[in-house]
């Protein structure tokens, strides 16, 4: 990838405008232009300012394209987007994934996704979806405690996961490349939330609904019924209940991972709740605003590890320079170096040796 299209693809991630960027880099709008189309060549003083105004290092501005990411089948969990929307969600998984190939070539590290036995599965009930989320569950040997963090576990299973910024409307998302799943999932996100939005792609991957099942509802109630076994709900609320309490419902929140809307859909479709509770339920979470943000969604989402973790291993042995390293990672080399990620070089701990 040429200097030019890098600025585009950064400058598209961003969603400005030539102009836009242009009065941040203090040219005009046919220049950005001519520098994107390779026309003109941009000298130091404003690659430094493009640098800044797109948000990514020079190194990495600068870095060629190891190999083209040609990303196809992309599975949304979000209202509809805006075709520029989709562009730049689609650009900015390319660039983290382009980056995520590089480290896993250069360190031979490469985890490929080994279908569970007995997937990828026709559904044809929602009591398919159920006995499903348990055979994953059997076939990944988790049993039916609660998982502390699913991020790690979908990437030690080969599963890439990245997190990117921007897109209000937009949670998760799924795709393939070279038969190996990704999920991307927007920063910021509440940990139950994230949770449910991974293994609700996870479900696009390995579950397809028959006979009219609407998809997206297959979806919904393989996450629930992963997260929480249907064992697991009855062990926790018992096969009938007359009401269910708000802070019960936060607690095990807390302890699973999953919304308290979510929990109250798991035991509406369990026969725990009738119908007319869980309407109740419903009305009462709309009314306090629950619906858009719960209590406990101040917990912020897991974090994939595993790209950082390749990287700062192949700096520590020596395999790649601090630099690469921090173009890797898409951050200056004041912060790679230091303690915690997000200091400034002056007042940082150095940990680069």
């Amino acid at each position: 990838m040429t200097l030019g299209e890098r600025m585009k693809q950064r400058r598209e991630i961003l969603g400005l405008s030539l102009r836009a960027l242009a009065e941040k880099v203090g040219v005009s709008h046919t220049t950005i232009s001519k520098f994107e189309k390779n026309e003109l060549v941009p000298d130091s003083k404003h690659l430094i300012r493009l640098s800044e105004s797109l948000q990514i290092p020079i190194a990495a501005l600068l870095r060629p394209r190891s190999q083209r990411v040609e990303l196809k089948c992309f599975a949304f969990r979000t209202r509809k987007l805006k075709k520029r929307e989709e562009k730049q969600i689609n650009e900015e998984t390319k660039e983290w994934l382009e980056r995520y190939l590089q480290i896993e070539k250069m360190t031979e590290s490469q985890r490929t996704f080994e279908m569970p036995e007995g997937f990828p599965r026709a559904i044809s009930s929602f009591e398919d979806v159920e006995l499903a989320a348990e055979d994953l569950r059997v076939a990944w040997d988790l049993g039916m405690d609660p998982i502390e963090n699913l991020t790690t576990l979908l990437e030690d299973k080969g599963i890439k996961i990245g997190i990117i910024e921007g897109i209000k409307q937009f949670d998760a998302l799924s795709t393939e490349y070279e038969g190996d799943p990704i999920i991307v999932v927007k920063d910021g996100l509440p940990r139950a939330r994230q949770r449910f939005s991974l293994m609700h792609e996870v479900g696009h991957y390995l579950l397809e609904g028959e006979d009219g099942l609407d998809e997206e509802k297959v979806m919904h109630r393989f996450a629930g019924a992963f997260l929480v076994p249907a064992k697991r709900v009855l062990f926790e609320l018992s096969e009938k209940r007359q009401k269910i309490s708000t802070k019960e419902l936060l607690l095990l929140k807390e302890k699973y991972g999953l919304s308290m809307g979510a929990w109250v859909f798991r035991a509406k479709d369990l026969g725990i709740i009738t119908d007319e509770e869980f309407l109740s339920i419903r009305k009462f979470f709309s009314k306090q605003g629950w619906n858009t943000q719960e209590p406990g969604d101040d917990v912020q989402g897991e974090r994939p590890i595993h790209m950082n973790a390749v990287v700062l291993k192949a700096h520590a042995e020596g395999i790649i320079s601090t630099s690469k390293a921090a173009e890797l990672l898409n951050q200056s080399i004041a912060t790679f170096c230091s303690l915690e990620g997000d200091s400034d070089f002056e007042s940082s701990p150095l940990v680069c040796g």
